[in-house]
């Protein structure tokens, strides 16, 4: 199997869109497409930082299973005098590629170290519903209080984006996380105003919020008349409309379905002429669009 469509089929086990794995790696869609379409594989530079977005080692990426599996001489793993006299022959180039290659597979340990820790993990991906809009499916509940949000530890959760970057796929806008994020999303006024089903789906929404960003349409401008605001959002505010979904579990623990729903991101124009997400409102359940898990 190639390499690309290895990589096609890490997507589908996954569930994950292109724009999801572009998102995640800096890599266009456009590019992406072209693999498969052209039947070409991704440039070498490119694979480690693949092989973290889709939660895979790259010897699984290279190499194929037949090869993996083939007996390794041990003695010569652990011979260095061995592996000198293979390496000191060698010409430029190829030492050139045996150290990249050495210095992959220590990265490589790396990311499959950190995406072992249940804390670095999402488990999020990106659909589409059957009129092509995308929907960010949110796998795991985990602010799951019964009475109300523990919105302290949600605060917590959102500090671990503040100074990342995502970009709106359908207007190219770059839209930052400032450090104002954690608390106005705890504290706003519509965070205290909702209850139940909408609050819980606001604490959980966070996982999500990359994708949110990314799949955001319907960009609206409205002008900053608050004086508060007159430099965090100087140059006006911005609205997108964007999707969620989220798991509801049956009395065996289960997933049932999912419930669908529909959100609108404030987005502040600020005096550094920056983008900055400023909180999620209007949080509506879609009623006649549940998920089938």
């Amino acid at each position: 199997m190639n390499i690309y469509e290895k990589i096609f089929a890490r997507l589908e086990e996954l569930h994950m869109s292109q724009i999801e794995l572009s998102r995640r790696t800096g890599i266009a869609t456009s590019t992406i497409s072209d693999w498969r379409k052209k039947k070409i594989n991704p440039q070498a530079d490119k694979l480690v930082t693949i092989c973290k977005a889709l939660n895979m080692s790259l010897v699984d990426l290279l190499c194929d299973e037949e090869e993996t599996e083939q007996p390794i001489q041990t003695d010569y793993l652990l011979d260095k005098k061995h592996i000198i006299e293979v390496f000191n022959p060698s010409d430029i180039e190829t030492k050139r590629r045996l150290l990249r290659y050495f210095e992959l597979v220590e990265i490589c340990k790396q990311i499959n170290e950190n995406n072992a820790s249940k804390k670095n993990k999402r488990n999020v991906s990106v659909i589409q519903d059957i009129d092509g809009n995308n929907i960010v499916v949110i796998n795991d509940i985990i602010f799951k209080g019964k009475r109300s949000v523990n919105w302290k530890n949600v605060r917590e959760y959102l500090k671990k984006y503040v100074g990342d970057f995502y970009t709106i796929a359908s207007t190219g806008d770059i839209v930052y996380i400032g450090s104002d994020l954690p608390n106005e999303y705890i504290g706003s006024k519509y965070t205290h105003s909702i209850k139940g089903t909408n609050a819980k789906a606001k604490a959980n929404a966070t996982q999500g919020i990359p994708e949110l960003i990314e799949i955001a349409v319907g960009k609206h401008f409205r002008k900053n008349n608050e004086e508060k605001h007159w430099r965090n959002a100087k140059f006006g505010w911005y609205r997108y409309d964007s999707r969620f979904a989220l798991p509801v579990y049956d009395e065996a623990g289960e997933i049932e379905r999912y419930n669908v729903f529909h959100t609108s991101l404030i987005i502040r124009h600020s005096e550094d002429k920056k983008l900055y997400l400023y909180d999620i409102l209007d949080i509506k359940k879609e009623t006649s669009n549940p998920i089938e898990p």
